[in-house]
């Protein structure tokens, strides 16, 4: 039973280059959403407001039409398992983009760039997140945009 267990996990999980971006993500986890919104997300839930995933065969347009409050951008992963993806789309404003990018990383770039040519903000639950992969790994405005002590910690220990 263990063992049919952790093969369905392995079926189910994402990619490699997924799970290191969503590792990140854990290690980066949402902060409360202050006064006006209680309660903290957990990274888990956090996770859906990065990356969800579909069937193959499942209707892009009902995953739209499904969306009931506006939210970030987002990759919507199309494939026959979260590890198997054969495409993926950024869901923006009601709408998915195809993203030309084939593999979990090149998606994530193109997501991670789609916010600067959108102009959105990043999620207030993410903002952690994409603060860290627009300082450390882009490069964009390091020492100007505003951190949180857990960005600045994880980086200065990448660093060191």
């Amino acid at each position: 039973m263990r063992n049919a267990e952790s093969a369905a996990e392995v079926e189910n999980g994402w990619d490699s280059d997924m799970s290191a971006i969503l590792l990140l993500l854990h290690l980066l986890p949402p902060s409360a959403q202050g006064r006006k919104k209680p309660g903290k997300l957990s990274a888990y839930q956090a996770v859906d407001q990065l990356i969800r995933f579909q069937k193959v065969g499942t209707s892009v347009q009902q995953h739209l039409d499904n969306i009931t409050q506006s939210s970030q951008p987002y990759l919507l992963a199309q494939g026959s398992t979260q590890s198997t993806i054969h495409s993926f789309f950024i869901v923006v404003d009601k709408k998915a983009l195809p993203c030309k990018a084939k593999g979990s990383v090149a998606a994530f770039d193109e997501l991670f760039k789609a916010h600067y040519v959108f102009g959105t903000s990043y999620s207030s639950s993410l903002s952690s997140f994409f603060t860290f992969v627009q300082t450390t790994i882009y490069n964009i405005d390091m020492g100007e945009t505003k951190e949180t002590p857990r960005v600045a910690e994880l980086r200065a220990r990448m660093v060191r």
